[in-house]
């Protein structure tokens, strides 16, 4: 999962800020079934979920890009099916600069959202709410995406920036630390599964974890995938890393 998808007649090629960047088909079309509700509001205002949608995830991959650039390395965007991939902006010599990179897409979003935010704040919420309807749901929708999207991809879940930044942490302090950082993935990407399961039967609930069907399908892909890495870990050759700080 989350691997870069073939190349297809259907994608949308473009260059921004030097950037080589790649959409692929299946992102308009997942984006525009997450955002399906907004038809009870017109199509229009799906268009305005697919937009901010887009932009959202392109400024989380440049978040990777300009991060990884500033360490000497670059790279190129595709967006895809199941969100973006900054490819080869991680390509770096160090660890603490791999980290940086990983957690440089959420971080980006997390500035929109906290510059949204000091926007209303500055407005004053009756003035928030009384912007033109459409100008309105779009900076709502903007709020949405790069608060909980940013926070979903920091969960210690192999291949998301969470498990990539957990699995450099637990390699910085284990020889085993890619088998650990696995399990990790493994427990937090079931249990997710598993509540999101047990959520759509029962009364069980924690707060703010999602309890779709989908959520449970896909966690519990993220919990095999992370899994069968595991079993592959038993055939790698452990060679220790130059882990050194721009000071030492």
């Amino acid at each position: 999962m989350l691997l870069e998808p073939d190349r297809s007649p259907y994608d949308l090629n473009f260059s921004m800020f030097g950037t080589p960047i790649r959409v692929h088909p299946f992102f308009w079309l997942l984006s525009a079934i997450f955002g399906w509700p907004y038809v009870e509001l017109g199509l229009p205002y799906l268009g305005l979920w697919i937009a901010c949608t887009f932009v959202s995830i392109l400024l989380h991959e440049f978040g990777h890009i300009w991060a990884g650039r500033a360490f000497g390395s670059d790279g190129s965007i595709v967006l895809y099916s199941l969100g973006g991939l900054a490819i080869g902006a991680s390509d770096l010599r160090y660890r603490w600069q791999r980290i940086v990179v990983s957690f440089a897409g959420p971080g980006i979003q997390f500035i929109l959202y906290g510059a949204l935010r000091l926007a209303q704040f500055r407005m004053g919420d009756d003035a928030w709410d009384k912007m033109p309807l459409p100008l309105w749901t779009g900076l709502e929708i903007l709020k949405q995406i790069n608060l909980f999207w940013p926070l979903f991809n920091l969960l210690p879940i192999w291949p998301l920036d969470g498990g990539k930044i957990t699995r450099e942490v637990c390699s910085a302090l284990s020889r085993d630390g890619i088998r650990i950082s696995l399990g990790i993935s493994i427990a937090v990407a079931g249990f997710i599964a598993v509540h999101a399961l047990l959520a759509g039967h029962s009364d069980f609930r924690i707060p703010y974890l999602p309890t779709s069907t989908f959520t449970a399908i896909f966690f519990a892909l993220l919990a095999y995938e992370s899994y069968q890495l595991l079993q592959q870990t038993r055939f790698l050759h452990y060679e220790p890393p130059d882990d050194r700080l721009p000071w030492e």
